[in-house]
Parts: structure tokens; sequence; C-alpha cells
């Protein structure tokens, strides 16, 4: 290897070694409101045309059906492993309330969420206690408030929030990183990661120890206000990157600045735009172990919200339980974990 090209490597060659085969499946968005009714949907085809939908067009909350249908089918591996799977859920805190007409304002998760959405708080509440999901934290609004509140007084702003989908445009192809960049030094409301922290312990009784940044914008000036919420470990730490677009090199699965750092090293995405399905997974998961790493898979919500994608929805059932039963041919000593339980394995080596 040329000698010049080691940093480059260097995540990869000083990460922290694994003995035990630990499976964390990591999902983000939960609680995130998208469009909000089918003539939300109806309108972005007639503004923008289906063809320029991606997949997040398509996202919503998650609904009883979807959460039942995800219930039932961890329900059915909970015999099967000595260390069951366990979805670890990342969730936003606050979503735009669409009935405040003249200015931008907040829903918080613990008050529920808007008239046109199910609420599903109770729901949250089965999967925790039957340990089929543990929640940890995602951000304030999944947004740069800054440019938020700038595009809500144009008239495309005001169109899309009449329609009740006020971020609808970032989800078209080509427009994928409008509005985004919550933890960008460009967001001025940045700090409201604190107010999300205190949000997150009352609806969960507890205050999440790990975070990954909405669609993996991280400016290092946020970090100081992380530690401030008592957060201990980043998500997908090979995948975040500056305002600037600039990845991260940070030692994996070592402390930096303070907090531990974390992968994904494998992803479950059977959206026909990706394919990445089972096998894939199975292939990224094998390699982890290889590397004496935990396999830490990918797992969005959009992937089964299926209020307005049912097949996708059905699609990625089939493909999660395809894996699971792989899993436990392959590898029956693996030890699925959340991400909360990792973060208390890397402050305690001696448990590794």
């Amino acid at each position: 290897m040329n000698p010049l090209n080691f940093y480059k490597y260097t995540p990869f060659f000083l990460r922290k070694k694994f003995k035990e085969k630990f499976i964390l499946i990591e999902s983000d968005d939960w609680g995130l409101e998208r469009a909000l009714t089918e003539g939300s949907v109806e309108w972005m085809k007639k503004k923008y045309g289906k063809k320029q939908f991606s997949r997040w067009t398509l996202d919503s909350l998650e609904t009883s059906d979807d959460l039942n249908e995800l219930y039932d089918l961890l329900e059915n591996f909970k015999n099967k492993f000595e260390h069951p799977p366990v979805i670890t859920t990342n969730f936003i805190t606050h979503n735009i309330d669409y009935s405040v007409k003249n200015k931008i304002d907040f829903i918080p998760l613990s008050s529920g969420f808007n008239k046109e959405s199910e609420d599903v708080r109770d729901l949250y509440k089965k999967g925790i206690e039957n340990n089929y999901i543990f929640p940890q934290l995602h951000g304030y609004s999944h947004y740069n408030l800054s440019a938020v509140k700038d595009y809500f007084f144009t008239d495309e702003g005001k169109e899309s929030f009449e329609n009740k989908f006020l971020f609808a445009k970032s989800t078209m192809r080509g427009n994928l990183s409008f509005l985004h960049g919550e933890f960008s030094r460009e967001n001025s409301e940045s700090n409201r990661i604190i107010l999300a922290a205190e949000e997150f312990k009352k609806q969960f009784g507890f205050y999440s120890k790990s975070l990954i940044p909405p669609t993996y914008i991280l400016d290092k000036q946020v970090l100081k206000k992380f530690r401030d919420c008592g957060i201990m470990l980043i998500q997908s730490s090979n995948r975040l990157t500056s305002s600037a677009k600039k990845r991260y090199k940070f030692p994996y699965f070592r402390k930096m600045k303070g907090m531990y750092w974390s992968i994904r090293n494998a992803r479950l995405d059977p959206h026909t735009d990706y394919n990445f399905n089972h096998e894939q997974c199975l292939h990224s998961i094998d390699k982890a172990f290889g590397n004496n790493s935990p396999a830490v898979i990918d797992f969005h919500r959009v992937n089964f919200a299926g209020r307005y994608a049912p097949d996708y929805r059905s699609r990625t059932m089939t493909e999660l339980k395809l894996l699971l039963n792989n899993i436990r041919e392959k590898w029956p000593e693996a030890k699925f974990i959340h991400t909360q339980k990792l973060n208390d394995i890397l402050w305690q080596p001696e448990l590794i």
C-alpha cells in the first residue's frame, strides 16, 4: 500500500475489534410525518409529476398496520435466537403544525401528531415493552430550520404548506439536499437539539445516548451541543459529511472528541431504485464478522411505511424475514443488540 494513502484507511486499521458477533438494525426517521393525506400525494403528482418521485415522496409516519406487521414478524423470531432481533428506532421529536397558518410552529412528539395522522404512541410503548424496538434520537425536525423559515414565506412554500407537505420538493429527484442539514453550521437553530433531547426523555422516559444526524450532515461546531445533551455515540460515522461534503475519518468504535463513533456496514433496502436485498445484506454481514466488527444494518423507516406504498412494505417484510432466517442458519450464535447497548459496551471495554 502506498504510505501516502494510509490516512484514507485509518478508520479501518485503527478501529476497535470485537470477539462476539453482534448485529444491529438501525432505522431512521421514526416519528417524522411526511405527506399528511392522500390529497397531498395527488397534489404532488400534478405539481411535480410522478416520474420525479423518489422513494421518500411516498414515505409516511408509521401506521398501526406498519407496526403490527413488523412486530408480528419480529415476534416469530423471539425463540429462534438467544438474543433476538431488536430495531434501533431513531426518532424525530417535532413535526410541523399545519393548524397554525401564519408561521412555522411544531407539535412535540409527546403531544401527538397532526389530526390527519394516526396516533401510534401506544404502539411505540408496546414495541419497547416487548423488545421489538429501542428508541434513540435522530433530531428535532430533520431539516435546516433557518432555510425552512425562509422557504415558508415563498409562493412555493405556501402552496406546499397548504397541501400539508411543506417539504415535498425535498423528496423529488434532483432536490434531495433541499432544506436538509439540521446539524449544519448554516442552521442557526441547531441548538434545538437540546429541546429534542428533553422531548425524547418526556416521551420515552430516558435520555438517548446515541444520535444519527439527519441525511448524514454534521458540522463539528454542533458536537458540543450533542455532548451537552448526554450523547455518547454517533451512529454511521463512515457516512457522515460536513456541509462542505468532506467525509470524516474517525477510527471506528473509538472515542474521539468525547464520543464514540460507530458505523453502518450493511444495508437492507429492497426498493427497486436500490435493490439492497437480503442476499446483499448477508454478504455485508459476513464481511463485517470477518473484520471482527459488529454488523450494523441501515434499515430506514421508509422501507416499511406502507400508507402510500403498501407493495414496498410487503416486499420489505419478505426480505426482512429471509434475512433473519438466513442469519439464524449461518450464524446461530449471533447476538442482536440495539445501539444504546453498543454504546454501553464501548464505554465498558472489559465486557468485550
